[in-house]
């Protein structure tokens, strides 16, 4: 893996980093996280104008054929400016299972997609799953006339809440629910689904999903049970370190907000930075960022590694970002003293950020009993 940005991804991250800077100021965020929607439906389409949706779409699909560094650059990019925008649901996990689908319009919701006209959400989590994207109650079976019949209820559905149409995950089978899972393509305007939303910790939207004998078409079908749960999971651990990379921007952002303030800042006659202790606090922060780069970029390189090898890579790095995004994050507000915790201060809000990311598609404990379960079956297996 070449650590080194090129040329193209150079360009990317100035881009990125400009239109963040001159579009969405910390004042126009807050004021973004009044509305009902909670983000800019403007900077929506800017971002599809400057192909930033495209970007993991294949070129044979009349995408730019990006790669995940390239993604995460953009990501990183968005973190450090506290930018909300359904980029992650949408240009990535929805896009890349539309992208696996076997559905007969995948090219039409695709170019949708790409144009900014098509907001996706993923509904994987229910009241009992833990983030087991097996732990599935929803169930899907057929009808006499073919069709599909969907009845459950998902919650906490990333980005659910603007969302133009809903990728579900539910048990195939009889009226049981006995079969392996399958992911479905459910508009949010069908018949029978209810949408209840809701705003997170971190001023963000969400949602919860009531499926009651929603009936789909035959083509509604994104991903049989022979397939269903891969194509998630894969999907899933892009986006796990894609979020990592937010995470890095946020965290780097907080640093900097931090040493700006120790150096402006007034006691006793002198600069904050100046004393030793909260000098060396700021360098504790400095080195958990890095140690969390460090475990993004192995994360990345690992993305198309075998599926086990995969995901104890970004179980890893995830179990890393955590950690240092708690401690980088809190200490920056310590740092700041009472003013941190006021809502006026961009600190508590990188906190909260961070706080968010800890607890989707995975919080701490899910992803060291995941890391572990994998590498202790390794080890089993050499030791035979």
């Amino acid at each position: 893996m070449e650590f080194a940005l090129s040329e193209e991804q150079t360009l990317l991250r100035d881009s990125v980093r400009r239109f963040v800077a001159e579009a969405h100021d910390f004042g126009r965020g807050r004021a973004l996280a009044q509305t009902e929607e909670g983000f800019s439906r403007a900077h929506w389409v800017s971002f599809a104008e400057l192909g930033w949706l495209a970007l993991l779409v294949p070129e044979t699909m009349h995408g730019l054929g990006g790669k995940s560094e390239d993604a995460a650059i953009l990501m990183e990019e968005l973190g450090r400016g506290l930018l909300a925008a359904p980029y992650l649901s949408t240009a990535v996990l929805g896009a890349d299972l539309i992208v696996e689908s076997q559905l007969a319009e995948r090219l039409e919701l695709l170019e949708q997609l790409m144009a900014g006209t098509l907001l996706v959400a993923v509904a994987t989590e229910e009241s009992h799953s833990r983030y087991d994207l097996a732990a599935v109650n929803t169930t899907a079976r057929r009808d006499s006339a073919g069709a599909f019949l969907l009845s459950g209820r998902k919650i906490m559905v990333l980005d659910g809440a603007a969302a133009d149409g809903f990728i579900v995950s539910a048990r195939f089978g009889d009226e049981t629910g006995s079969g392996d899972i399958a992911l479905f393509w459910v508009p949010a305007d069908t018949a029978g689904l209810e949408i209840r939303r809701y705003r997170t910790i971190d001023d963000r939207r969400a949602c919860d999903l009531g499926l009651d004998q929603v009936r789909l078409p035959a083509a509604a079908l994104l991903a049989g049970p022979e397939c269903g749960l891969a194509h998630l999971g894969k999907a899933m651990d892009r986006a796990r370190v894609l979020m990592a990379a937010e995470a890095i921007g946020a965290m780097d952002s907080a640093i900097e907000m931090t040493a700006e303030y120790l150096r402006t800042r007034h006691q006793f006659g002198r600069a904050l930075a100046s004393f030793q202790v909260l000098a060396h606090r700021l360098s504790d922060m400095f080195v958990k960022l890095e140690n969390a780069r460090s475990m993004l970029f192995r994360g990345l390189a690992m993305l198309d590694a075998p599926a086990d090898v995969r995901a104890a890579a970004v179980s890893a790095t995830m179990i890393t970002i955590i950690q240092a995004g708690e401690f980088v994050t809190g200490q920056a507000i310590q740092l700041h003293g009472g003013i941190g915790m006021a809502d006026e201060s961009p600190v508590g809000h990188y906190y909260k950020r961070l706080r968010a990311i800890g607890k989707t598609f995975g919080d701490l404990s899910w992803h060291m009993n995941r890391y572990l379960r994998i590498t202790s079956h390794s080890s089993a297996q050499g030791a035979a």
